[in-house]
């Protein structure tokens, strides 16, 4: 992964806004967006050249997510093998979270004044 070090928060419970849109960016600039977001989906003939450049660039991205997250969310995320399928997941359940949070927030902030 030579040049390939991430130098974005750790993704936690309380970051998800910050870290969607910074993991966002990094991987837009490597230009593997596609594989994050499903419009490049994987090849159906597992012999094909094709099949095995996405799997390696969904790995490498996997293993970005992985390395960025912290390891209660990085279990959570072990059954997931797509980078699509992991970013769905982390938006439903940490975007949610999120959410809630800000809520939280206002109101301690309009209760404050």
């Amino acid at each position: 992964m030579d040049g390939d070090k991430i130098s974005i928060d750790r993704f936690n419970r309380k970051n998800y806004f910050l870290w969607e849109f910074a993991f966002q960016m990094y991987v837009m600039g490597k230009e593997l967006w596609g594989i994050v977001d499903g419009t490049l989906a994987e090849p159906v003939t597992s012999s094909s050249a094709e099949y095995t450049k996405w799997h390696t660039q969904n790995d490498k991205v996997v293993s970005w997510m992985l390395s960025i997250a912290d390891s209660y969310i990085a279990m959570n995320l072990r059954p997931y093998k797509t980078t699509s399928a992991i970013w769905k997941y982390s938006k439903e359940v940490y975007f949610q979270d999120n959410e809630a949070r800000r809520f939280q927030l206002e109101n301690e902030i309009a209760d404050a004044h």
